[in-house]
This record gives C-alpha cells, structure tokens and sequence, in this order.
C-alpha cells in the first residue's frame, strides 16, 4: 500500500478505521495493520540524552514522509472507533502524534483535496482526543493538556519560526486546532477554557498580528530562488484561499477569536442538553450548538467565580472589543473596502460574538458594548454590512436572554432598525433565493426581545405597528389603509398609521420600497417565529391585500414570504394563498407577461417543493395547478382566436411553466394519490395531458433551445405519477369528453389538428386510414395516450397502459380502438428498446417487478380487450427479460394466481348458481376480480398456464439455481389445513419446475436429451425442502426458547444466544484447519449439518455475523470436493434467499476464497491433470486397466466438478443480478478478469473442457450484460478471448472415455460459445480520461478492429473442435446419433486467409500456431507455420512438437544455423529423441546432443521401455553419444543394465543359431564389457545373481536337445531333474518380469513344448510384485468420491514363462512393443479397448523369455477340445446369454476384438492360426506370436 499514489493511501485507511466501529470482533488484525505504520518522535527521556543535549534535541525538526503521516491520520481516526479494551493504549499513542507536531519537517505534498497534511493531521489527532475524553473521564486530563500544549507550542512557533515554516507548516496546523476545536461537542469547563485562553490570547498583540499579515512577503524573501518551495507556498496558499481560508494575520485571528467563543459557549452551557437541537455534522457544529444552547438557556456567570477567571474573561473581551475597534478604524481610513481575502469583516463579527460571550460568562453587561451594538443596529453606525450587522444581532439576542432587563428597550430600537431604509435591506427576489441574513437575524432577535420583554400581547401590537409601515408604503394610502382598518377593526387606528406615514414623508420611492420589503420580511418571520395561528391569519390577510396594490418587486417579496407563511398556516389560510397566487397567475396579461408573474410561479413552485410533510394538502393545492392549467390553456385558445396576432410562442411558454410546480409536488414521496383517485383529479389530468399535446409540450425541443430541455423530464416524473386518464366506471365522460372538451376549443383546435393528425400518423402508419376519420379530442386522446405511456413506460411503470382499454364506450369505437391498439403496440416495443437500454447499465427500475405484477393482475380483467392487451405486454416483457423472473415476488403472484384462476373456474362446478367474483391471495397481497363466465375464465387459466409454461422454461435456462430456492421457499410456505385443500395448482406448478434441470447443468439436460426417461432433481429438492425445514426449525426453537425464558439465559433479545454462535464458528474453524492439516474425520452429512446450521444461524440473527458468513464459504473451499462444494452452495443460496442484502457480501467471500484457488493452484486452476502425451507416460507390459482409467476420471471430475458447480452459480447469480445490482456485477467482472488472467494454469486435460468453456461462457456473459468503457470492455474482453485460446495451446484432443452425456455437453457447450464469438461486437461506451475526446488514448474503431482480428482465428479452432467431438460421439456416422458438425468457416477460407490466420495464431501464443498447422493440414498452414518457427524459432522453445517443423523427416542444410537454439529446446518424447540418432540426419553434432540430453532429462522408467531401440541405435553413433546415454544410465538403474546386456547379446547376431555375425556385434562386445567392468560392490553381485539364475534355467533347453525325439515324459523328467537343482537367490527375477522378484520355483512345473528341432520348455515361478491400492473412505469430506489413499502393497503370483532358445524373439519384441504403445494412447483418452502386451525379452541370439498369457485357451485348444462355436463356449463357461456373466464376458471380447482388430490391421501382423489367438478367463481375446 505504501507505493499507492495521490490521497489513495489515505482514503484506504480511512474507510478501514471507520469500518472498525462496525466489526464484532477480529479487529487486532487491522489495528496492528494502521499502527506497525505510526511513527512518533524519540522523547529525551527515550533516547537517555544529557540535560546539555537537551535543548538542542527538543528543537530539531524530524522528516516524516507523506505516507507516514497518512499512516497516523489513520491512527486518529481508528481510534475513535476502536473498542473499549483497546482505549488505554491509544492514549499515548496520540499524545504523542500531537507532542510531535511542532518538530516534524512535513513532506511538501500537494496530493490532498481539501487541507494540507498538517492541517489534517492535527485535526484528526485533537478530534480523536476530544471525543475519547468525553467518553473516558479519566483520560480526560491528558488529552486536553496535550491539546494546550500543542496550541502553547504553535503559538510560540507563531512569534519566532521561519516565516515560510509558519505559513506552510505551523498556520495549517493551527488551523487543524480550529476545526477540530469548533466541530467537536465537548463539555469545557471554565479551568480548560482558562487554560486554553492564557496562550491563544498572545496573538492578539499587535506586533504578533503584524507579523502574521507579512507572512506571505517574509516567506517569499526566506525562500531565495529555491523555485520548488516558491511554487509549493504559492500553490498551497492559493488553495486555501481558494476555500475561503487566506492565511493571513487577521484570518488566525478570527480562527483564535472563534474558537475562544465556541469553548467558552460550551463552558456555559455544559448543564444543559442539546438532545432537541439539530445537529449538522458538519464543520462547527460545535460552535452551531453551543450559540444555540446560549439562546435558548441563560444562567449569567454561573461557571466563573473565580476572580482569576473573570479577570481573564474581562482581558479577553477587551482583546476582542480591540480587536474590532482597530479594523473599523483601519477601514474607515481607506477609500475602499477591504479585499475579501483580508477577513476583516469575519474578525469583526467573531470578535463581537466573542464578547457578547464574555458579558454572559461574567454576568455583567459591558456598557461600551451594548452601545457599540446599538450603535452598529442604527442609521447611525459606521459601517454597513451583512456580516458585521448580522454578528451584531446575533450578539444582541445573547446579550437580551442573559440581560431580559434590556429586552423592552432594545424591541423598540430593532423595530426602528427594521423600518429603516439600510443598504443591508435592498435586495433583487428576481436574484435573490432568500431573504437577506440580516433581516432573518432581525427577525429572530426581535421575536426574543419581544418574547422577553414585559407585558400581554405585545407580539400583536409589535405585529400591527409593522404592518402600518408596510400599508404606509403603499402606493394607494387610503385605500389601502381603510383596507386595512376594516381588517384589524378598532385595535389600529388612522392616528398611528399616519404617524408612519408622516415618518417615511422624507424618504425617497425607493427608500419606501426598501422599507416596505424589510418590513415584510420581518413580520413573516415574526409571525413564524410566533408559533401562532392567530398572528399568522393577521399576516397572510394583511400581505394578501397588499399584494392587489404592490408593484412588482414588493410584490415578489409578498409572494415570497407568503410561501414561508403557507408552509406553516392553517388550511383556511393555505387555501387563501393558493387562490391568490392562482389569480395573479391567471389573470396576467397574455401578450405583456409581467415581472410579477413570474415571481408569483417561482412562489408557486417552491411551495410546491417544500411542502413536504402536509400531506392533507397535497390534493387541494394539486387540483388548484391542474384547474390553474386548464383555465389557461383556454384563455390561450380564446386569445388566439381573438386575435391572429397574439404571442402564443410567449403564452405556451408561461403554461408550459407550470409543470415546474405541478412536476414539484407529485415529486413528494409520500405523496400518494392512490388507486382511488376521485373523478374530478382524473378529469383534471387527463386535460392537462391533451393541453399538452394540443400545444405540443410532449415533443422533445429542437436542437439549440436548450430553455425548454427541463420540459421532458418534468414531463416524464409528472407522467409516472400520473393516474389513469380513463376509468371504468360508467359515469366517466371520456367518450363525450373526446367529442366536446371543456379545454378544447373547437375553433382553435381546427386550426392545428392537422399537424397533430401528421404526428399521430407518423407513430402508428400503419392506421392512416382510420386516422383521417377521428375527431379532434379522439386525435389528442391518441398522442396524449402515447406520450403518457411511452414516459411511464421508460420509468418502469408500463401496467397503467391496460387502463386505456377497460371502458366499453371506447372499446366500441371501432377506428379508435384500432388505433388504440397499434399505440399500445408501439409502446410496448419502445418499452422494451428502453429497458433494454436500462438494463445495460445495470439500471433497470426497481419497481418494474411489482408494475409485472400489476399486469399479471390485469391479465385477468373482466374486459377482453384488457386482458388481451396485459397478457401480450407481460409476456413481452418476461420474455425480453427473463432474469425478472429471479424476483420471488413476481415468481409467488404467477403461481398464486394461477391457484386462483384455477379455483375460479372448478367454482362451475362447486356451486353453480353462485359464483363468486373476487379471489383473493394473503401470501401473493393480490385480489382477483373475475367475470362470471366460465369460458372466460378457462381462457385465462389456459393462457397463463402456457405463457407461465415459457417463462420458467427461460428462467430455468438462465438462473436455475435462483428459481430453485424461489421455488422451494413458496413450497415452504404452504400450509394445508385439511385434506380438501391438499390440491393447488400453485403448488404443482411450483413443484414440476423446482426438480426441472435447466440447462446450465449441461450433464443431466445432455442426459435429459439423450435418454428415454427424463432425469430430473427431485431428490435434490427433498433434500433441500427438508434440511431448510429442518435448520429453520431449529431456529425458530432458540427463538421460542429465548423469548419464553427456557433457555436460562438472562438476555432475551437476540434470536439466537451468542454463546452458541461462538460455539458454531469455533466448529467451523477447526473443521477449517482440520481439513488443511488432513487430518479432518468429519462426514460429509456432518458437513453439511455444521453448513446448514451457520447458514440458518445468519437468517435468523438480528445482526450479520461477518465472521461466520467468512466462515461458510471457506469451509466448502477448504474441502473443494464435489459434495462439500454442493452443500456450500446450497447453504449460499438459501442464505441470498432470505436476506438479498447481503448478497454482495457473501458473494464477495466466494469470490474471495475463488481468487484463494487461482493462487494455490486448486481444482481447475491446478495443473497436476493437464494433457501428457501419451508416449511421455510409463509403457507397462500388462493388461488395460479399467479400474486405472476409471479411477483416472474419477480423479480429473473430483478436481474439475467444485469449480463446475460455482460457475452454475455463478452464472445464475449473474443473470439474476445482471438488471439493477452494479455493485455484484463489478464483482463478477474482476472476477471474470483475474480468472481469465490467469488462463495458463486452467487444467488442459480433456475432461477440462466443460470447466473451462463454462467458465468462458460465464465471463462472456458478464460481458455482455456490463455497463463498461471502451478501455475496462477491452481488456475484459482481451483477456477472455486469450483464455479461450490457450485452449488451444496443446495438442488437438478428443474427449475421455464413452462419456456421451458429457460428450454432448462438450459440442453444446462449445457450440454455445460459438454463437457468443458470432455475436460479439464492441460496444464502446465511452471511455473514462481526463482528456478531450479527440485526445482519448483509445477509441472504439481500433478495438472493432482488434475483436475482428481475435474472432476468425478462434472461431476456425472451435468448430473443429466441435467437429472432431462429434467424430469421436459418432465415429460410424450413425443417423440416429446426428450428424458431423460441419465446419462452414473453414469451407470459406482462402490460402490468404489461412496465412493470416496463423499469423494471428502466432501473435497470440506460437504453441496454438503450432497446433494450428496440426489441426489445418493445409499447405498454406504448414508452410506459414514452418516459416514462423524458422524465423522465429526462440518463441518456440517451449514447445517440443514445433521441432518437426525445423528438423522436418530430413535434416534441411538451410536451418543449420538455427539448430542452435536446440540445447534449449523442451524435450520431446524418447520414442521421437531416438529417430535423430538415424543416419538421415547426418549425425549432426547439436540434433545427438539434444537426444541425448532428451532420452537422459526423462525418466530411467520410461527410457527403459526403448531400450531395443537405444541398442540399434548404436549402428549409428559416430560420436559415441548413445553409448555414453547406456554406460551413464547403467549406472543409475540395474534393471536397465541388465535389460541393455541381453539386447545388445541378442543383437550381436543375424541368425538364430548364432552363426552370422551382426556388424554392430564388435560394437555391442565393446560396450556390453565397458558396461560390465563399469559394475562394482552391490551392483557387481546382483549382476552376477541375476545372470547366474538366469543362465542356470535357460541352461536347460541345452540339456533338453538330445531328448528332443523322446517322449513327453521323458522330457519333462529331465526338465523336472534339472529344475531341483535350480537354487534361487534373493533378488533374481525373470528378465520378461523385471518389476517382480521371483522368491520360489514349482519345481514340477516344467512343461516341454512342441518343437521339431528346439527344445523350449515353460515353467512356472513365484513372483513377489507390488501393486498400489486405494483405501477408500466414501464418507469423509476429504475423500467423498472415494479416490482414497493410495498405499504399496505386495502380492505373490505364480507367473509362467517360456523359454525359447534357437528362435529369434526380436520380431515377437518390437510388435509387443508398438502393442504397448497402442494401448498406452488408447488409455490416455480413457477407452477401455483391451490389448494384453504380455512381455517378450531377447536375451541371446536365438533366445528369449516369454510371458505366458495367464487363464487363457488358445482358439487351437478349443477345437481339439471339440469346442467349435464361440457361443457355445462362452454359454457353457459364463451361462445363458440372460446372465450378467455372459454379457460381461461378452463385453469383454467385443472390446478386445476391436482392440486387436485395429493393431493387426496397422501392423499387418501375419501367422494369425489358431494357435495364436487365445480367449482368457474374462472373454478377453488375446493374439500372441505377433510377427511380420
């Protein structure tokens, strides 16, 4: 985090120590993380310095980087929010950040937003002090004696440190103490204030203040001509400035006068709550509630006794009073006033507050100031300004509530302040939003003067004698006075307004002006203040004829201050307002607009803003605008048909303005007009709608009137909240309202129609025809109907359009219903094209579920024509959103009104006669009201069971697991409460769709489609029904038992007791690290207890529990098997269910523990199953396997199925979140990108595909539904296509085993992915950059670009990948299975294309351009691929199979200069290393060096199955390289040696007899004697063993030579003879057994064989072999798919072998061999074709040892056996055909027989008689003798 730039760092710190306060537990984590970054100074006791040192040690300055001072700002702000253990040591801790203030040397850093470091740093510190000193007391002390000594330490630096460090350092800081010390509430007492003032008062001397002004200019002169620190004190000087802040003398004097006063404030009012004032949590809040307390309470001097404390008060009142004295008289001496930087004014106010503060402090009225302030409040005074007049009042009203004895005198001097005609007073409410400060202060300071002042009703009499100066202002005197006088009756009377008259003869009109408008405002504010009823109607009567008369800027000031009034008076008065500003409004001259109108709709439109909370009037004054609009409108219409030259452009414009108030109003939330909306509102609206159309406000401007773009929206907000313009009831006139309408005039409405007529074509063409009939109102009723609607529509509220359609006297309209009709076609379509818009951004409404709710409801209409209209808009929406269908609510309504409908039409049949009309639905909140035909009824059951039918289908295809839990949660819900109800087709619904398989789980849908019987997932759903009963239940018991008292626990109030939930996350926890450590011995049943426990446990506790919602998604990854990750999953689900809340939370830990995978290496993201090629396995001489390749699946699923099953998860949470949650899709987004980042460890083995093309598919999805820039789109996209790619970056593969289920999802799966390549297109949304779009480094047509040059490639490799799927499901080509897959793109390619391709294949990864060429065995390819490697052959070095492309079957002499790069190439596999040594290519010195060090890198294991090869190898090794590969691989394996000595004695050679030599033969003489010789200590004697025994039987064919003529027993008699004497040692085995030791001989196990001139013989012998066996534990969480642990066992088996001398076995070798091969490769794709490669060895010339197939019966023994039919054989061996032994072995040989069928074909193996074909125990068929 340190190396993170700009204020990053801080802002991260920040939110982590707020995020403190709301963690429970675990938080040592993040206080150690903040504080092992705090860095304090070494005190002089710390660093043990001698006192002389001292000094010179406190003064030095220590640096502290920018990132450490950060690093302690988020100390002070953790602090405030750490727990109470944690407080003791935080205390020192901050003491020290603010001792060390004054000595650090700030980094100059400019990376802050609003304060510089110091300044933050100082206010967090003091602020985090403050608030744990009112929270702990006895930290108290410490913290604010650190506090004065910061502010002692500051105030010194003040008057002795370097100018440029006082403005740039110590002025920051200072100002850090200010907002800490007016922001933070504290209860002061007298003694801190004290403490705190003795050293803030030092600044008020005058050569201190002196100083501080010239800062700037001494900074600048200390500074030099370093330009950094120039520029540095200049720019943080201009942000301050910037911000109102100058730091200049006067502004540190003002911050010291403040924040005296604020600390003082509280020192007086610390008895007294602040409970009831509002508080703003905002800077000076303190100060804010402090004032306001010291208004509100007054005690004089109840703090101060101390005669030390008053005479500090006395001292700092006179510095304040001083203070203000010197600036009036600096400013009366200038000739301007002063700069706003200088903060005079600001000084002056605060010092006057100050010591108004003091008179209270002390209890005793200052003389001097309370005529300084009555001065200051006079025509007299001295200056004028808001500020200072405002201070002023303020200041006054502290004095009258701490001195009530001036109260009355001081009422009647602001009365005459009031009535003056002060500059202060003049303002514009054209300009102005509010009445100026100083009145409002005026206003408040005299309603306490008043309030305090003795005597009855002296608020009445205040109240009438202002009202006479604002008659008096009059311009009509006496009519307005008689006026007046008959109002208020005998209690005014003409002497006194006479009196005023004659006071304001002297002034000037618009003096009078001013002083009407101030006096206004004064008395609104009086009567405001007043609280009463009474003096409120006085008002508004009075300001209301005063209004008739005034010009039109007292008029605006009458319109405004009677909003103030409306706000707060009675209904009766409210109504009157309304009405007076209506009248103004409507009786305005329409071709001479007046400045007055357009004030008096400003008032009307603010009222209608700021209304909230009275509700009760709402209505009323909703119908006064809509009855305001309609009248205008008309007097439009006349005027225009009056008069041809009216300004109708002008008067549209003023009616368009009153949607400003009408929009305002209906914007109050709790507004809320209802269903039952009277019929006058609805006649209302539906006018005001078709004077919109008429005067065509619903059309969007033209571009350049940029004054009207306000319309549209308030259009749109007013259309939302409008009701529906057509009733049902028979009493709406909207049939004769559309013929003759009271605001449609006829004659004027002639005259524009056609216009209106042209737009109304332009929607609907297709209905001219009926168009060109419709009257007039008809026309408009049209527009107005597609203008609401399409507005409503945009909004998310599209079931109001089904209201146009439910009155019969429209409906029969025949040309208007059309029309009807096609609008709302239209709008649906327009609907859908905006929602679509919408939901691109993830801003789908949030309301649009309950608005498909509504039409749901609708679509059971009694009116045909409104069902019609609601079903298709329904099912359009649905269908062009299915994810809405993830809404439980929506969900719950179709099943329970289809429930409803269904009982509604068996009511036929319950009770005939009686039929009832409304249904009604408690758990769904909706009532049905039915017709009462049934006919009609069973359509609407029929319609919605099919529409419903589609919608589940898509929400099953989309987000199965979202609709499961829905499903399941409204299954849970019902309750049957007798037998008769048991039936709901609800429920039924619900229960067929909750055990469906969607096809998101691609193995069961493969399945579904494949098989007769169609699977489903009933027994999940049970499963999942009964353990959320069950866990719930559980619960619902802690719940009971807490609020009944039973469970002992003295705490009642949290669901479930928290000892419990410690307990639960401790189980979790160890079974965590139990798994980790693998030593776990929990079940899987236990797992899924402990999970569903938690997650029921997080549903019902009042609080999230983060830890345990931690743990319950670790828990399933730390185990990541397929059973624990289901369980997961399901607990997830069902915890999203229930609190949808926190879904971005949960779904943050899953994504979390996912990222935990990639890092580690786990499931898909693990690379121990990736691809091999098959001749890099180990080739066994023995049968195939099944178990081995089952067990191998099974361990590639188990790896592959955890992330199979979260991607279905994860891909269905997308498509439920997809609409309107941003926050989880930019969860599944990073997700999407750090997986796709990391595409080189996805598993490559076969089985992987389905893994990897849903993980693909998912992040394509996500894609899709993002509201991303072109840049964050582009590198999403880059990295998903590069994922898809590096599937390709191996060699082509098939699928595994005869799985055709998954075979099958793999080619939809892939084809899927297909159709997302063909449809992929750059949307480019903007891309986010501070620079101009011309200057965005990226733009839109060069990701086009690059997304055209990703797909082609890509799209080419997955079709044949589809292609080659579908061989390998259906390699006969049956029809029954479908047909091949055909690849239209490659068809289409041109041998340019085809280069470019491979091209682009390079750019991306050489390895896929490698097996590019593999795949498109076209010559364009292989030459274009060729030429990359040779040209760019240290790009492919990796790759082993791109070496035939640089080697070739020859060597070319043209690459000799790039064969260098060999002795770095990856090594290919032995059985290619071993053909470089050939002569064809030439012995080149660098192709040996590279077998060589190939055929040594690999395995002894592997390289000992070529070991023939490696010996004829040696025919061509000039350079001795293959000789010195055996002599150094002797050394390390036996086997090997002894195994290289027979085959090279065999080799030596030609002929059987041993008679022709081979000319190798001197070679293999040589090497077999180095070999030997090179044999010592244990290696020697084993050697000499081996051979020994060996020699020993073999021996014995010689022997048997000249019994060759003799018989059979004689033979075997002296086979027997010389086998007694056959002595084995331990160690020997036979060289065809070599991975067994032979530990006894059957010694009468001799057989002769029949030989005309050889005399071979087979024995049987004991061999001890060792066998790995997997002990299985199917009930353990770590081992649940029974993979088990793999354990070494030995076995003991009596094997035969022939012995053969004088017959040449090499040929039996290498065919044995190639067999081994192929059965090597067919089980790598995991096909169960059985080849039995039983070993063969040469070990002279002539001999050979062979392994004798055991329990098998040669075809040959078969038919001497008078076995001549197979069948017969395999019925009397395994029983009837019906048995399950039969069909095993019958399987058996088929597979068998299809095995060999292949390798004899390939091979062209000859001498296949009977004698050579055997049939094992099994049914298996084995060839032996393989030979050429």
């Amino acid at each position: 985090m340190d190396c993170l730039e700009l204020n990053i760092r801080q802002l991260i710190l920040s939110d982590l120590a707020t995020s403190i306060g709301e963690a429970k537990s675990n938080v040592a984590s993040a206080i150690d993380l903040i504080t092992s970054k705090v860095e304090t100074r070494v005190t002089v006791e710390e660093a043990n310095i001698d006192a002389e040192e001292n000094e010179e040690v406190q003064e030095q300055r220590v640096f502290m980087p920018n990132s450490r001072v950060q690093c302690n700002i988020g100390f002070a702000e953790l602090a405030v929010n750490l727990p109470h253990a944690h407080v003791d040591d935080t205390v020192p801790v901050l003491v020290d950040i603010l001792r060390d203030v004054p000595y650090i040397d700030f980094d100059q850093c400019l990376s802050w937003d609003d304060w510089a470091m110091p300044d933050q740093l100082v206010s967090t510190t003091v602020t985090a002090l403050l608030r744990i000193a009112s929270a702990y007391p006895e930290h108290r002390a410490t913290a604010i004696q650190a506090i004065v000594n910061l502010a002692t330490e500051i105030v010194t630096r003040f008057k002795t440190a370097d100018a440029f460090d006082v403005l740039c350092q110590y002025a920051p800081c200072f100002h850090g103490f200010y907002r800490a010390i007016i922001s933070i509430p504290f209860d002061w007492s007298s003694d801190e204030w004290c403490s705190l003032a003795r050293h803030l008062n030092m600044l008020f001397e005058a050569e201190v203040v002196e100083r501080l002004n010239r800062l700037p200019i001494d900074a600048l002169s200390s500074t030099g001509e370093d330009i950094e620190k120039i520029q540095y004190m200049q720019t943080l000087v201009s942000r301050y400035v910037s911000r109102g802040r100058p730091m200049s003398g006067y502004f540190i004097v003002c911050c010291v006068i403040e924040a005296q006063w604020t600390i003082l404030a509280q020192v007086l009012g610390r008895a007294y709550s602040a409970e009831d004032i509002v508080s703003t949590h905002e800077e000076a809040e303190a100060a804010n509630i402090a004032w306001r307390k010291l208004l509100r309470y007054g005690t004089p001097g109840s703090e101060f006794t101390d005669d030390v404390q008053r005479g500090l008060l006395r001292a700092t009142m006179k510095y304040a009073l001083q203070t203000f004295a010197t600036l009036l008289l600096q400013i009366q001496e200038m000739d301007a006033d002063p700069a706003e930087d200088s903060y005079c004014w600001e000084t002056m106010s605060e010092g006057l507050k100050l010591a108004a503060v003091c008179c209270a402090a002390l209890g005793e009225l200052d003389a001097g100031l309370y005529d300084r302030l009555k001065t200051l409040l006079s025509v007299d005074s001295p200056i004028f300004d808001n500020m200072i007049q405002e201070a002023a009042l303020k200041s006054t009203a502290i004095l009258v509530r701490h001195f009530p004895e001036t109260a009355a005198a001081m009422a009647s001097h602001l009365r005459r302040f009031v009535t003056s005609p002060l500059s202060i007073f003049e303002f514009e409410f054209a300009t102005s939003a509010h009445t100026p400060s100083p009145l409002l202060a005026a206003a408040k300071c005299l309603s306490l003067c008043i309030d305090l002042a003795p005597g009855d009703d002296l608020i009445m009499s205040y109240m009438y004698s202002l009202l006479n100066y604002i008659a008096a202002t009059s311009k009509d005197i006496f009519e307005t006075s008689s006026v007046l006088a008959m109002n208020l009756g005998d209690v005014s009377d003409f002497s006194t307004l006479h009196s005023v008259e004659t006071g304001l003869r002297g002034l000037t009109e618009d003096e009078k002006r001013t002083v009407g408008i101030s006096t206004i405002s004064v008395a609104t504010r009086l009567a405001l203040e007043s609280k009463s009823d009474e003096v409120t109607r006085l008002t508004v009567s009075m300001l209301l004829q005063r209004m008739r008369s005034a010009e039109p800027t007292v008029e605006a000031a009458i319109a405004y201050n009677l909003v103030d009034l409306a706000l707060t008076a009675p209904q009766s008065s409210f109504i009157d307002i309304i009405r007076a500003f209506s009248a103004i409004n409507r009786n305005a001259n329409l071709d001479d607009t007046r400045f007055s109108n357009n004030m008096v709709l400003a008032a009307q439109t603010r009222l209608a803003k700021e209304l909230k909370g009275r509700s009760e009037l709402y209505q009323i004054y909703l119908m006064e605008l809509l009855t305001l609009f309609a009248d205008k409108g008309v007097a439009i219409q006349n005027a225009a048909i009056s008069s041809h030259h009216a300004k109708l452009e002008e008067m549209s414009e003023q009616l368009a303005s009153l949607l400003l108030p009408i929009d305002a109003l209906l914007s109050h939330e709790d507004f809320d007009i209802g269903p039952d909306v009277s019929y006058n509102v609805v006649t209302l609206f539906r006018n005001m709608w078709f004077l919109c159309v008429l005067f065509g406000f619903t059309v969007p401007p033209e571009r350049g009137h940029t004054a009207m773009d306000w319309r549209q929206p308030a259009l749109a907000r007013i259309a939302a909240r409008t009701p529906p313009i057509v009733l049902e009831e028979a009493h709406d006139t909207i049939v004769s309202d559309l013929e003759y309408n009271t605001v449609i005039r006829q004659e004027y409405v002639e005259t524009v129609i056609s216009r209106h007529r042209t737009l109304l074509t332009k929607h609907i063409p297709l209905r001219s025809s009926e168009i060109r009939y419709l009257l007039p109102g008809q026309v408009l009723f049209l527009l107005a109907m597609h203008d609401i609607e399409s507005m409503r529509a945009a909004a998310g509220l599209p079931s109001s359009l089904v209201s146009y359609f439910v009155n019969k006297g429209i409906n029969k309209t025949a040309g208007l219903l059309a029309s009807m009709e096609s609008i709302a076609e239209k709008v649906i379509r327009g609907s859908i094209s905006d929602l679509n818009g919408q939901a691109a951004k993830q801003a789908l409404p949030s309301g649009l579920s309950q608005e498909l709710r509504a039409l749901l409801v609708a679509s059971t209409h009694r009116i045909l024509k409104a069902r019609e209209v609601a079903s298709r808009y329904l099912n359009r929406l649905i269908t062009s959103f299915p994810s809405l269908m993830c809404d439980p609510p929506l969900v719950f309504a179709i099943l329970e009104v289809l429930t409803l409908l269904r009982q509604a039409a068996e009511n036929e049949f319950l009770d005939e006669d009686n039929p009832t009309y409304v249904y009604q639905s408690e758990r769904a909140q909706l009532i049905l009201q039915l017709s009462d035909n049934y006919e009609a009824r069973n359509q609407m059951l029929s319609q919605l069971q099919r529409d419903s039918a589609t919608w589940f289908e898509l929400a099953l295809s989309r987000a199965p697991i979202e609709l499961h839990s829905t499903l399941q949660n409204y299954l849970a819900t019902l309750h049957a409460t007798s037998l008769a109800d048991s039936s709901e087709l609800g429920a039924s619904i619900a229960v067929h769709w909750a055990k469906a398989i969607g096809p998101i789980d691609r193995k069961l849908s493969s399945l579904a489609s494949l098989s007769i019987s169609k699977p489903d997932r009933a027994k999940t759903m049970a499963s999942q029904l009964a353990s959320k009963g069950y866990f719930a239940g559980e619960a619902v018991g802690f719940r009971f038992g807490r609020s009944s008292g039973q469970d002992g626990l003295t705490d009642p109030t949290h669901f479930v007791p928290k000892r419990e939930i410690e307990m639960l996350k401790q189980r979790l926890a160890k079974a965590i690290a139990d798994i980790r450590e693998k030593k776990s011995d929990l079940k899987v049943a236990d797992l899924k207890r402990l999970l569903f426990r938690a997650a029921s446990t997080l549903i019902f506790i009042e609080e999230w529990d983060y830890d345990l919602a931690h743990y319950l998604v670790a828990l399933p990854f730390e185990a990541f098997t397929q059973s624990a990750v289901s369980a997961g999953i399901e607990s997830w689900t069902w915890v999203i269910a229930e609190k949808p809340e926190y879904e971005v939370t949960l779904m943050s830990e899953i994504a979390a523990a996912w990222d935990v995978t990639i890092k580690l290496g786990r499931g898909m993201f693990s690379k121990s199953q990736n691809y091999v090629d098959p001749f890099l396995h180990e080739v066994q001489y023995s049968p195939t396997d099944k178990a081995a390749i089952d067990r191998a699946a099974r361990t590639v699923s188990r790896l592959l199925t955890p992330h199979t099953l979260i991607l279905q998860l994860l891909f269905s949470r997308l498509q439920a979140a997809r609409y309107r949650r941003p926050g989880l899709m930019m969860l599944f987004q990073r997700l999407a990108l750090s997986s796709a980042r990391a595409h080189r460890s996805i598993c490559t083995h076969p089985l992987a595909r389905e893994a990897r093309f849903s993980f693909l598919l998912f992040g394509f999805e996500t894609l899709k539904s993002s509201f991303l820039d072109v840049f964050c789109e582009h590198q999403l996209r880059l990295s998903l296509y590069h994922a898809a790619y590096s599937w390709f970056a191996v060699r082509p593969q098939w699928s595994y085993g005869s799985n055709r289920v998954q075979v099958d999802a793999d080619i939809k799966l892939l084809s899927e992915f297909l159709s997302y390549l063909q449809a992929d297109t750059v949307r480019g949304f903007q891309a986010i950059s501070s620079l101009a779009p011309t200057h965005a480094p990226s733009q839109p047509p060069q990701y086009t670009a690059a997304l055209k040059n990703l797909i082609l490639p890509l799209r080419l490799l997955v079709e044949n990948e589809v292609f080659r799927l579908t061989v390998w499901s259906n390699p006969a080509n049956d029809p029954k299975r479908g047909a091949d897959h055909i690849c239209q793109l490659e068809k289409t390619m041109l041998d340019s294309s085809w280069t470019s391709s491979a091209r682009r294949t390079w750019e991306i990864d050489p390895a896929i351009a490698v097996y590019f060429a593999e795949r498109f065995n076209y010559p364009a390819v292989q030459a274009e691929v060729g030429r990359l490697v040779r040209a760019n052959t240290p790009d492919v070095l990796n790759v082993p199979e791109a070496l035939h492309f640089l080697v070739g079957e020859k060597l070319d002499l043209g690459v000799q200069r790039d064969l260098r790069y060999l002795l770095l190439w990856a090594p290919v596999a032995p059985v290619v290393a071993i053909t470089f040594f050939e002569r064809r290519y030439q012995n080149h010195p660098q192709l040996l060096q590279y077998a060589h060090r190939v055929l040594e890198q690999h395995p002894v294991e592997l390289t000992f199955f070529f070991v023939p090869q490696v010996v004829q190898a040696l025919r061509y090794d000039d350079l001795g390289y293959v000789a010195r590969f055996i002599f150094e691989t002797a050394k390390i394996s036996q086997l090997f040696c002894h195994q290289i000595i027979w085959n090279m004695k065999a080799n030596c050679y030609r002929d059987d007899a041993g008679e022709l030599e081979d000319p190798l033969k001197p070679t293999l003489d040589r090497m077999t004697e180095m070999v030997v010789d090179s044999l010592s200590g244990e290696a020697r004697l084993f050697y000499d063993r081996e051979f020994g025994f060996f020699n020993e039987v073999t021996s014995i064919s010689g022997k048997l030579k000249p019994y060759i003529k003799k018989t059979k027993p004689e033979k075997k008699a002296k086979i027997d003879e010389e086998m007694a004497k056959i002595r084995v040692e331990v160690g020997v085995y036979l060289p065809s057994n070599p991975d067994g030791k032979v530990i006894d001989i059957d010694k009468k196990s001799g057989r002769p064989l029949q030989s005309h001139a050889k005399a071979p013989f087979m024995a049987t012998f004991k061999v001890r072999k060792e066998r790995v066996v997997i002990r299985t534990n199917s009930d353990s969480v770590i081992d649940p798919e029974g993979q088990g642990k793999e354990e070494i066992e030995q076995y003991d088996i009596w094997q035969q072998a022939i012995f053969k001398v004088g017959d040449d076995c090499r040929q039996d070798v290498l065919a044995l061999q190639i067999i081994a091969m192929f059965k090597n490769i067919f089980t790598s794709v995991g096909l169960t074709l059985y080849l039995f490669p039983y070993r063969v060895t040469a070990t002279a010339p002539g001999c050979g040892v062979i392994d004798v197939v055991p329990n098998a019966t040669s075809r040959d023994e078969m038919g001497r056996a008078k076995v001549n039919d197979l069948l017969d054989f395999f019925v009397a061996k395994y029983g009837g055909e019906d048995t399950i032994e039969f069909q095993k072995a019958r399987l058996n040989f088929i597979q068998s027989m299809a095995a060999y069928s292949v390798v004899c074909y390939i091979l062209q193996v000859k001498d296949r008689h009977n004698g050579n074909i055997m049939i094992d125990g099994e049914g298996h068929i084995v060839h032996i003798g393989e030979r050429r």
